[in-house]
């Protein structure tokens, strides 16, 4: 079965680490957040993932065959030469399927962790006929994501793209899975970009064509923010996402996550969710508490980290004080340096 993972997009959101890194290629909890997806895959029996990509796409064509040999899946590359978006990066991928392909495929916006069952919703896609299925969860607050409207045999009736707050009437919304089968390729416009979900998706429903949602009710992030990618760090580590990590229980109610040829010295304080990266090193009598420090990172002696993200490759001096601070990589914090945020 194949699948396909739309991962062409900038990630503005989640800068400043997606200036240097393609956001599913940031470490979450230690790993590309793309093999998540790929372990994924795997679990449900995909054995041909292909992987829409633009955005520095040299960093994937070095990280993507490494993680899916990891989680024991072939990938493929799928170009672009222009950002094409959602829409246009799947029209992009329609080479790698033939004319003996007939069997629905998965597709995932590169963003996206979850624990989807993925037999159940291709299943249920064929059980209702449609011509498309879309994965959809229930969110608080739905004005950032596609608001979908259904009927009461699941078929979906109208679909809202970043919804103003006089259109919310439903707490569902598109989670940036579906199902479609290779017929879908015909629906997108060739040589341009466009968006599945302000274009392709819309235009189907125009011409009546069946679309069913399949409600999933387990664990979904949307890794779209800086705050949200905190927060995938941090469910990861408590296993929520689908992967096991080997999480070090410290004095107190410390939990650390620890990369490869990690140093920490004599002193160190671990409070709370800490997860450091690999080739990092922290130095005597710091205290570290829910904060993320990415690879080749130095914290020099006697620092403080609360509640913040330091980014690859970064060099904060002595003495330094870091409170809900985010710093992009490469940032050298001098000593005695303060950066307090509420």
């Amino acid at each position: 079965m194949k699948a396909i993972l739309l991962s062409g997009g900038e990630g503005t959101r989640v800068r400043p680490f997606t200036a240097s890194v393609p956001k599913p290629l940031l470490p979450v909890a230690n790993v590309p957040l793309i093999s998540y997806q790929f372990s994924l895959l795997k679990k449900y029996g995909f054995d041909e993932v292909i992987v829409g990509v633009g955005y520095k796409a040299d960093s994937f064509r070095k990280a993507v065959g490494p993680a899916a040999k990891r989680a024991g899946v072939k990938a493929e590359i799928s170009p672009e030469r222009k950002p094409l978006g959602t829409g246009g990066g799947l029209g992009n991928a329609r080479g790698f399927f033939g004319k003996k392909d007939k069997e629905p495929f998965v597709v995932f916006n590169g963003d996206v962790i979850s624990d989807f069952n993925l037999e159940k919703i291709l299943s249920f896609h064929k059980e209702k006929g449609a011509f498309a299925t879309i994965g959809l969860v229930k969110v608080n607050d739905p004005s950032s994501y596609g608001l979908v409207m259904m009927d009461s045999g699941a078929e979906i009736k109208k679909f809202i793209e970043k919804p103003g707050q006089q259109d919310i009437v439903t707490d569902t919304v598109n989670a940036g899975v579906y199902v479609f089968s290779p017929e879908i390729f015909g629906e997108i416009p060739e040589g341009r970009p466009s968006s599945l979900e302000r274009e392709v998706i819309p235009s189907i429903l125009d011409k009546g064509m069946k679309i069913a949602g399949s409600v999933h009710y387990g664990y979904w992030i949307d890794v779209g923010t800086v705050e949200l990618y905190r927060k995938a760090n941090f469910d990861a580590l408590e296993g929520k996402a689908g992967l096991s990590h080997d999480v070090k229980e410290t004095e107190g109610d410390g939990r650390l996550l620890s990369g490869r040829n990690t140093v920490l010295k004599e002193g160190v304080k671990i409070k709370g969710r800490v997860i450091i990266g690999d080739n990092c090193f922290v130095g005597r009598d710091c205290m570290l508490e829910e904060s993320i420090v990415l690879n080749n990172t130095v914290i020099r002696d006697r620092c403080a980290v609360s509640g913040s993200i330091i980014g690859t490759g970064v060099l904060v001096d002595s003495d330094c004080t870091l409170n809900n601070a985010v710093l992009a990589d490469g940032s050298l914090i001098r000593s005695f340096t303060k950066i307090i945020s509420k």
